[in-house]
């Protein structure tokens, strides 16, 4: 509830008319489903003693390849004097990942001293493993756009709005090589949780064409300087909890094409594009194990960029 007077808020504070909900009153339910594709990373970094191996760095890519599906609803209102144009428009999205399968994730580590852990100086990766990802998640969007008609056909205004993404992930066998002897294993080696809270603001635009204004090409470009992420990483192997604590920016690209076709019914066709980057710190600590009570902090960063195709039909009110 707070975000939504958040969003009311600032609508007011950039001069948005509020009582635009009241006039032409429209509403959209639907059905939405997507296919998406890209990773989750966290990449750290570290300083030890040089019988410890030394200075060193480690990242973990965490696939997003899956289905989510999930409802949209809209509710605005048109241009008095351009029926078709919508002049303000509320939109909240709920989706829920349907695919358990997410794909193959990666763990990487440099490590500066090699004669340490008894091995010959070689440059590239010291460590590298490959694990099957399962995964369940939610994202939640909601959005205010006010447009101000630029001719017959074309709309353009400011939006502001809310993302929350969550992923948890269950990982499972690892297979790869420790300088230069290949490892493998099987069962649970990593827990994995990660939630992203992404405000923004930006612009959006429609354009109607085509006979009665049959189409509609929508384009939207958000920003955010205001990112958070936290994630939390148990390596159930090592009994070692990693928890990272990061703020950044975020980009986000959406174009949808509507078609228009049957009377109230909508098909949409869409490509959306993420991308975010943020940086703070991450707490280690052993929970368990010869390292119990051992504790200390590294710097952290963490990013994520993804592809999605999406799919909706909706009915208009």
């Amino acid at each position: 509830m707070r975000y939504f007077v958040t969003l009311i808020t600032a609508a007011c504070l950039l001069g948005i008319p509020i009582r635009s909900f009241a006039l032409d009153i429209f509403t959209k339910i639907g059905f939405e489903t997507r296919y998406s594709n890209g990773d989750s990373t966290y990449h750290i970094s570290f300083d030890d003693t040089w019988e410890n191996g030394g200075y060193g760095e480690s990242e973990v890519e965490f696939p997003l390849a899956n289905i989510m599906a999930g409802v949209s609803l809209t509710a605005g209102s048109r241009h008095e004097k351009k029926a078709n144009l919508t002049k303000s428009q509320f939109c909240f999205t709920w989706l829920e990942v349907v695919t358990k399968g997410a794909g193959t994730m990666k763990d990487s580590d440099w490590i500066e001293n090699d004669a340490a852990f008894g091995e010959a100086s070689h440059p590239g990766k010291d460590l590298y493993t490959e694990s099957d990802a399962q995964l369940q998640g939610t994202i939640y969007d909601m959005s205010y756009a006010y447009h101000f008609t630029c001719n017959n056909s074309l709309t353009l205004g400011p939006i502001i709005g809310f993302r929350y993404q969550d992923f948890e992930y269950d990982v499972y066998g690892y297979r790869g090589i420790y300088w230069t002897t290949p490892v493998s294993g099987e069962g649970k080696v990593l827990e994995y949780r990660i939630t992203y809270r992404i405000p923004y603001i930006g612009l959006s635009s429609d354009l109607l064409f085509g006979r009665n204004n049959q189409f509609q090409l929508a384009l939207t470009f958000v920003y955010s300087d205001w990112a958070k992420v936290d994630d939390r990483d148990n390596h159930v192997l090592r009994y070692k909890l990693l928890e990272g604590d990061c703020e950044g920016e975020a980009y986000l690209i959406k174009l949808n094409l509507d078609w228009k076709c049957y009377s109230r019914w909508t098909l949409s066709l869409g490509v959306e594009y993420v991308d975010i980057e943020t940086s703070g710190r991450q707490h280690q600590s052993f929970y368990a194990g010869p390292y119990k009570g051992v504790t200390y902090d590294v710097d952290d960063k963490i990013t994520s960029s993804s592809w999605s195709g999406i799919f909706r039909i909706f009915y208009t009110f």
